[in-house]
């Protein structure tokens, strides 16, 4: 079994590394960040994080 710290770091480096690539970045109405594809794939709606801009 993983540990909880090990599954939250692999998370943050795939979006980063969906970042750096450019691949769109969404975020849910709860505050998740998430990739278009893994939020679709759950049915929930979500807005894009524009180009350049992360705060």
């Amino acid at each position: 079994m993983e540990n909880n710290n090990d599954v939250v770091a692999a998370r943050r480096r795939a979006l980063a590394e969906a970042l750096r690539q450019g691949d769109p970045v969404v975020v849910s109405p709860s505050g998740e960040v998430a990739t278009r594809e893994e939020m679709q794939d759950e049915g929930l709606t979500a807005i894009q994080v524009p180009d350049g801009k992360l705060a």
